[in-house]
């Protein structure tokens, strides 16, 4: 038995057709991140080269050696111990006993990483994100400790940082190998988002990525992302090279983040591994400048402003007029807002949609009420932080929450009136709680809660008529039943006709008058609702402007063609986004 408790090692020999060394360290070219940069000095390059090439070589006998893996494994134990005593064999541990013994680096990181190539063999699926983070602290952020203990910068909280680095570069890894990963019979997307998104364990081995995948793989790289975020104080911890090391790795993993995004997170067919070393230097440059100016931190708000960027364009256009501290939590309540209506619009039955909402709200009411963050769950981690920045209105949180489930439960209306009050709780709930981020110039001016209301209820009547046909292939119908049968129109009928985009020629007239008609009330609730800008200063007025005119130049399009949403979303060009955001911006006429 060893001093530490650890049973003994045996020296056996070598396991054979071991991967030479030259050719394992080769695939540090196919890494994310660069390994060891050429503009490092050459006793650090060597030294990361040496970490590398273990991690590797523990990989390689954990992964896919074809021999006894529990028996390799044990002699690279010993062979790590020998090397700390000089009498190594294996090329790249004795290069490593070299650096080990120069640098002082201890043991027991790479006792971890081993020991993680062992849980391998046994444990091959992973319940929650907690589990998995409690893998990568084995398999990943052994890492990180061992280069800070290089750099003579390892203290607990420099660990702490590089962890969450660590951490989400393995997660990233997974994302990318989804597939090869469950060829190998190992899952490593938590069975918990797994269920959440609906997607079927035998999914992760199909020729294309299903759409319930895309979304999951999405949801698990914000929380990557969050988690390089949340790590990049390191930066402004270390000094030199050691900085320039960890900036070229947190610019692998963003660099890796993006190239996945931008295949629409399709994984299973699209080579996502690696990235361009051009992108990587540019993100080095950023994260260098970054650091420099001390413009670190705040990591579940920055990733809520990447969602809304990505998903929500015509939110963004606006919004990013704002100043950095309104801008961000605007983002995190709209990224709170996409949480709730991924869940309505997944593939789950109804039932457990409904049952997901109900752990929503609770999951709420523990962000708002708690000190600490939940890296996990950007979106939810961010609305808490921005609600401890803004009073943001606790009710309407919970208001957009129940207007979600009357989606599930698949709700029609029988009124204008029902319509408009499911409206303001989708719609109007965000303006409030936006107006809470913007603060008004007269607080006396009780109006502008009502006028931030009805702006609220015209966007969400613009959207219900340019979603038509999106809505109706989700079984949803908006358009209430007495106007319905005003114009002659049958519900049902309507809503396979919408799916289809083939509404029968007889009732296309009448539907295009109804069209013509909501259209025609959500101006007027927009006329009313920007009223609002005149309790708005200079920024948020512009932001407002600009998101309103965004929508309104989609509903004019509406009102010059009332069957141009039958064809499928309507959107405006990027070009055209721009110009009405300039519009806003200088107070020019429209």
């Amino acid at each position: 038995m060893e001093a530490d408790g650890r049973p003994a090692t045996l020296a056996a020999a070598p396991p054979s057709g071991l991967e030479p060394p030259r050719e394992l360290l080769a695939r540090a070219a196919a890494e994310n991140f660069t390994v060891a940069s050429p503009l490092l000095p050459a006793w650090l390059r060597r030294g990361l080269t040496a970490i590398y090439g273990f991690a590797r070589l523990v990989d390689q006998l954990g992964d896919d050696y074809p021999g006894d893996r529990e028996g390799a494994l044990a002699w690279l134990e010993g062979e790590l111990a020998a090397s700390y005593e000089n009498r190594a064999t294996h090329p790249l541990l004795i290069d490593l006993g070299e650096v080990a013994r120069q640098h002082g680096l201890p043991q027991e990181p790479f006792l971890r990483l081993v020991e993680a190539n062992r849980l391998d063999q046994r444990k091959h699926r992973y319940r929650t994100f907690a589990e998995l983070l409690e893998y990568c602290h084995l398999s990943a952020d052994p890492v990180g400790e061992l280069v800070l203990h290089l750099l003579g910068a390892a203290n607990p909280d420099r660990i702490g940082l590089s962890n969450l680095i660590c951490s989400a570069l393995q997660v990233i890894e997974h994302l990318q190998d989804v597939g090869e990963d469950f060829r190998r019979n190992r899952v490593y997307l938590p069975a918990e988002d797994l269920e959440r998104f609906g997607v079927e364990e035998s999914q992760l081995g199909a020729a294309e990525t299903p759409p319930e995948l895309a979304a999951l793989i999405a949801f698990e790289a914000d929380r990557a992302r969050t988690m390089l975020f949340a790590g990049e104080p390191l930066l402004a911890a270390l000094q030199g090279p050691g900085r320039l090391a960890v900036a070229g790795y947190l610019a692998g993993g963003h660099a890796a983040l993006d190239r996945i995004e931008r295949a629409s997170f399709r994984v299973l067919e699209r080579r996502t591994a690696g990235s361009p070393k051009a992108a990587r230097t540019v993100k080095t440059a950023a994260l260098l400048g970054r650091g420099a100016a001390g413009r670190l931190g705040r990591s579940p708000l920055r990733t809520c402003a990447l969602i809304t960027r990505r998903e929500a364009a015509n939110f963004y256009y606006g919004i990013r007029l704002l100043e950095p501290e309104r801008r961000l939590a605007l983002c995190a309540v709209y990224a709170f807002a996409r949480l709730v209506d991924d869940i309505a619009d997944g593939n789950l039955p109804a039932d457990r949609k409904l049952a997901q909402l109900a752990a929503l709200r609770e999951r709420l009411g523990l962000a708002l009420a708690r000190e600490g963050v939940d890296l996990s769950e950007p979106a939810l981690s961010g609305l808490a932080l921005a609600a401890r920045a803004f009073p943001l209105p606790h009710d309407q949180l919970y208001a957009l929450i129940d207007g979600v489930e009357m989606d599930v439960l698949g709700r029609r209306y029988a009124t204008i009136e029902e319509l408009i009050g499911y409206c303001e709780k989708v719609a109007s709930s965000v303006g409030l709680l936006s107006l809470a981020i913007y603060g008004i110039t007269n607080r006396r001016a009780g109006w502008s809660g009502v006028a931030a209301v009805e702006l609220g209820i015209a966007l969400q009547l613009t959207n219900i008529l340019r979603d038509l046909r999106e809505d109706a292939q989700r079984g949803r119908l908006y358009l209430p039943a007495a106007e319905l049968a005003r114009f002659s129109l049958n519900g049902e009928d309507l809503v396979r006709g919408l799916a289809q985009g083939a509404v029968p020629a007889a009732d296309q007239p009448y539907l295009a008058a109804l069209i013509a008609e909501v259209a025609a009330l959500a101006q007027r609730y927009f006329e009313r609702g920007l009223s609002l800008v005149d309790q708005l200063d200079r920024r948020a007025r512009a932001c407002v402007l600009a998101m309103a005119g965004i929508y309104r130049e989609t509903l004019l399009a509406i009102e010059r063609d009332p069957l141009a949403p039958l064809g499928g979303r309507l959107s405006l060009p990027a070009a055209r986004k721009g110009a009405v955001a300039l519009q806003a911006v200088w107070g020019l006429p429209r």
